[in-house]
């Protein structure tokens, strides 16, 4: 009886809990970020930030900049720990119907318009925090005075 009780224990602990995500999950994982976008959504990212940056293209910081950048927010950078987040949030079988989907006329277009959605919506930020940045200022000094 013991026995029963230990592995029934054991059967719900791993079906509550689940297994620890496979190569073969982790790799299905970043199948789907290469096709739905996320890649190119992070050079996107990484382009639109130099974009904003002042300066002309032939600083010679520009280069230090990029390298950061890419150093920081690249996909080969982050793809592990997207994975992570993805494989905390899908199952394999789901992971697969979204790779199926991104497979999809528009599954391709949706990719391709993340793409492009993710470069506008970091240039309106970047742009609104731009304008909004002397007001911050202006408050913290004032804070900073009292």
């Amino acid at each position: 009886m013991k026995k029963t009780v230990t592995c029934l224990t054991l059967l719900c602990t791993f079906l509550l809990f689940g297994a620890e995500p496979t190569e073969a999950d982790r790799a299905l994982v970043i199948e789907l970020l290469k096709i739905n976008g996320t890649a190119q959504s992070l050079e996107a990212t990484i382009n639109a930030t130099l974009k904003q940056m002042q300066g002309e293209p032939d600083d010679p910081t520009r280069p230090i900049l990029e390298k950061f950048l890419r150093k920081c927010f690249s996909f080969e950078t982050l793809k592990d720990d997207i994975a992570r987040v993805y494989l905390e949030n899908y199952t394999p079988a789901e992971l697969r119907s979204l790779l199926d989907f991104y497979r999809t006329p528009l599954g391709r277009k949706k990719a391709e318009a993340d793409a492009k959605i993710g470069a506008a919506l970091s240039a309106i930020t970047n742009r609104e925090f731009q304008k909004n940045l002397p007001e911050l200022q202006k408050e913290l000094e004032k804070t900073a005075q009292q």
